[in-house]
């Protein structure tokens, strides 16, 4: 697009760049938002109106030469000013490519059944028994299930102490395998106070590259050892966990309606990725560069995000991962495209198949994210969803998804 501004629109712009400049510089005999264009000119010079002006007009006059010109615009324009006074400037940008979805119709994903077993539930009550379990020490030797607390220390081959491999009063649960298996089958048969020396050979596929396949020498005291006190399935049991009056048996019907819920949601989210691979097959489309180069962008702040959470910086990941910038560019590059191609289809399909959301499909899944949340407070949460209009765009795409999904996800009759 080349886009040059009227006189008029010139003078506009200007005028509010004086003005704005006039709020933000402290100028002698004038209030704030005041001063003229000469006295602007004279303390700050031509070139900051000139700047100041600049900023101003560009995004507004782009955005509005995209709507006039009705423009699929899928990216940031790349500004090129070829005249400052007047305004003449290029914005190159990359329109929507055109897609298709070939014989998306014929997609047939096949249905399986949620089913849920009495030893399920009985899985379900086990571990809550475990979790409300009390624990007393023991004076026998340690077996699968006791809880302890142990000293160990890790040396290599030679007698060196292996950093990495030391720790005091660390407690284990045997047979969870929190430490590798075969460093916690060692402690079984261990008494409390009894110190214990062996060796064992780290895994080949062990997460620390520099420990797998090693042998270690391990020195470990036993410190404390207890063992649990489940309590006892009863309904005075039911009503400590859920707060309620209620019997075992409620408890059980509860808990088999909420697995099949849950086994539910987990086979329509497998239907749903295996759609979703095979709309990527049958999707054409040639991905603009400047919508890749953009969505490797989103995908790094992302994990700069999430290592930022973990108290890391991009730069000690890089330094970690002995990796460069242009590197992860270019590891990111694929994910970047199939990202955009199956946003692309799902565009394409959106408007191939009418899918649109009304207000009772919005509600309806407002509903279901207030569940989420304590029943005092659910009215509360749909109004503030409401008020919040980036949010209820998300709702809305997400409630476009559900129905494109379920127009799509024909499987057959029968269950596999």
């Amino acid at each position: 697009l080349k886009i040059e501004l009227e006189p008029d629109e010139l003078d506009t712009y200007t005028q509010k760049a004086v003005k704005l400049l006039s709020e933000q510089v402290k100028i002698p005999g004038f209030r704030p938002g005041t001063a003229t264009y000469d006295v602007i000119k004279m303390h700050l010079g031509e070139p900051a109106i000139l700047r100041q002006m600049i900023d101003l007009a560009l995004p507004q006059t782009y955005s509005k030469a995209i709507t006039d010109e009705k423009i699929p615009v899928v990216s940031r324009p790349e500004i090129s000013i070829l005249s400052e006074n007047p305004l003449v400037y290029e914005a190159t940008v990359a329109l929507l490519p055109e897609v298709k979805v070939k014989n998306y119709k014929n997609i047939k994903v096949p249905k399986t059944t949620a089913e849920v077993e009495d030893k399920d539930v009985d899985n379900v009550l086990e571990n809550l028994q475990k979790h409300y379990a009390t624990y007393k020490p023991i004076e026998r030797p340690i077996k699968k299930g006791d809880r302890v607390e142990i000293d160990f220390n890790g040396k290599d081959s030679t007698g060196v102490p292996l950093e990495g491999t030391q720790s005091k009063n660390h407690p284990v649960v045997v047979g969870e395998n929190s430490l590798l298996p075969d460093f916690e089958k060692n402690l079984e048969g261990m008494n409390v106070g009894e110190t214990k020396t062996f060796m064992m050979t780290f895994p080949k596929d062990y997460h620390a590259e520099h420990f797998r396949n090693k042998d270690v020498t391990f020195e470990t005291t036993v410190q404390r050892a207890e063992e649990p006190q489940q309590p006892e399935l009863n309904d005075e049991f039911v009503e400590r966990v859920t707060g309620e009056k209620k019997s075992v048996e409620g408890l059980r019907k509860e808990i088999h309606t909420n697995l099949k819920t849950q086994r539910a949601n987990e086979e329509r989210m497998k239907q749903e990725d295996k759609l979703l691979e095979e709309l990527l097959e049958r999707t054409e489309v040639e991905i603009p560069q400047q919508l890749t180069i953009e969505e490797i962008e989103y995908i790094l702040e992302d994990l700069k995000a999430d290592l930022s959470e973990k108290g890391l910086t991009m730069e000690q990941y890089l330094k970690a991962t002995k990796k460069t910038p242009e590197d992860m560019t270019k590891d990111y590059q694929k994910e970047a495209e199939k990202r955009i191609k199956i946003r692309l289809a799902l565009q394409f399909l959106f408007t191939e198949e009418k899918s649109e959301a009304g207000e009772q499909d919005i509600d309806a899944e407002i509903a279901e994210l207030v569940t989420q949340y304590p029943e005092n407070q659910r009215e509360k949460a749909v109004q503030e969803y409401k008020k919040n209009s980036q949010m209820l765009a998300r709702i809305r795409n997400r409630a476009m998804l559900k129905k494109l999904f379920d127009k799509l996800l024909h499987a057959p009759e029968e269950t596999v």
